[in-house]
């Protein structure tokens, strides 16, 4: 033991060093005395020297970093502009791979300006399309024997790119489509209908070689399904002589049923209504996503309004030729997107308001009076036809509510047309699946 403890008053411990310890603590005291008296100083004033001699490197410190900063362009600032050249140009590079991805996106959409690139075998898994100078395609594989490739030069001969297209293929080596098989107003990737899905990678080149790779999944937008010349999810009321529904597809060979609802169908007064298998459907189990499909074309939009419980008049958004008779298919070339937000309300179209193309309401629509429409309506809501007037919807009606049309006294036709139905998405630009690892 090095020390003991003795007990004081109040139960205190004193600790009792033993004489060596004592006397090994004050020899040391004495040598750190010694030191400090040798060396002349004082402690207090070794800490005044140390402090002044800080305040004198702090002032070199500020006078250096002044003197630096009033050099306007140093040797260090010179090494920026070479940094952020070196940045702009793989940005360039990535510029240029982006640039041939548009080339091929662009010339895959039908009707597309310049030279189109013609899928003639949609479901041919060896078609591919190279885009580029003759030597860049031979790298990439383009054989210019081979009736399954063709060449095309870029569209913008400024832009040093090549670009491939091809189909892409399931394990078992079956192109893969993008199309809504399972009725619900989804399309998914499916070996059996649809649009083809392309595989489109480009490399932009650079200075000394330098190069970048980006790849895309992209398909033209396929048709919307209509499962009916008039789909409802909830109750559908018909009522009148004068109301004529037809899902036997005059301007095509895809019939439908006339009606089609996932609860009731009442038909009043002797509607006329036809269609394939069956000319109406209850309780179908044919769930329609609407929303979805709605919220898939409101960005593309040209014609948009954001109302509340509004009543529009007259309103034109193309003029649909009529057929030689009320109840025959009508006719049109213009293909709008025309786009009502009614916060959830409603919107009221009157006075003979017509048009062309994909009419899309989130909310519900009612229509009164005269009203013709060649093309799509896609209602997130119900659906209501109401007073007189000739009222002709060539293509389809689908609503994610109830429809009523109440026509006695005027004349009614929707008829099914699947011509009028595709042609709205036909012409729209590809749209992007994913972006793909080139390399993977």
């Amino acid at each position: 033991m090095l020390h003991s403890t003795t007990e004081l008053q109040g139960g205190e411990k004193e600790r009792c060093f033993r004489p060596a310890q004592r006397a090994r603590r004050t020899g040391e005291k004495a040598i750190m005395k010694k030191r400090i008296r040798k060396s002349g100083f004082t402690p207090i004033e070794m800490l005044t020297a140390l402090s002044v001699l800080s305040l004198v490197l702090l002032a070199f410190g500020s006078m250096v970093f002044s003197v630096m900063n009033s050099i306007p362009w140093s040797k260090e600032r010179a090494i920026e502009p070479r940094f952020a050249s070196k940045s702009r140009w793989h940005k360039e590079i990535y510029h240029r791979a982006e640039a041939g991805l548009r080339d091929a996106k662009s010339r895959l959409q039908t009707g597309a300006n310049g030279v189109s690139i013609h899928d003639r075998n949609p479901s041919n898994p060896k078609w591919m399309a190279f885009i580029g100078e003759a030597g860049q395609a031979i790298a990439k594989g383009y054989q210019s024997h081979n009736s399954n490739h063709s060449r095309y030069d870029r569209l913008d001969s400024t832009l040093d790119y090549v670009a491939t297209v091809r189909h892409k293929l399931d394990e078992s080596g079956k192109v893969l489509k993008w199309g809504d098989m399972n009725n619900d107003g989804r399309p998914e990737e499916n070996t059996t209908g649809g649009e083809s899905i392309y595989v489109i990678t480009s490399e932009g080149f650079g200075r000394n070689g330098a190069s970048k790779a980006l790849s895309i999944e992209a398909a033209k937008v396929p048709p919307i399904k209509a499962a009916a010349a008039l789909y409802s999810k909830a109750e559908a009321t018909l009522q009148g002589s004068s109301t004529y529904v037809q899902g036997l597809d005059p301007c095509g060979a895809r019939p439908v049923p006339g009606v089609l609802s996932m609860e009731g169908v009442r038909l009043n007064g002797g509607p006329a209504i036809s269609g394939f298998p069956s000319t109406t459907v209850e309780d179908s189990p044919v769930h329609m996503d609407v929303q979805y499909q709605v919220n898939q074309f409101k960005r593309r939009a040209n014609h948009q309004y954001n109302v509340n419980s509004a009543t529009l008049q007259g309103k034109d958004w193309g003029s649909p030729a009529p057929g030689a008779a009320p109840r025959d298919p009508s006719s049109c070339s213009l293909r709008n997107i025309v786009y009502f937000n009614t916060n959830g309300t409603y919107v009221r179209l009157s006075g003979g308001s017509h048009g062309c193309g994909i009419l899309l309401v989130e909310g519900d629509l009612s229509v009164h009076g005269g009203f013709q429409w060649y093309g799509i309506i896609l209602v997130t809501g119900s659906i209501t036809f109401t007073g007189g007037g000739g009222k002709n919807v060539t293509g389809a009606v689908m609503a994610g509510g109830r429809v009523s049309a109440d026509l006695v006294g005027g004349d009614a036709n929707i008829i099914f047309c699947s011509r009028a139905v595709r042609d709205q998405t036909d012409v729209l630009p590809l749209v992007v699946l994913r972006w793909v690892d080139p390399f993977s």
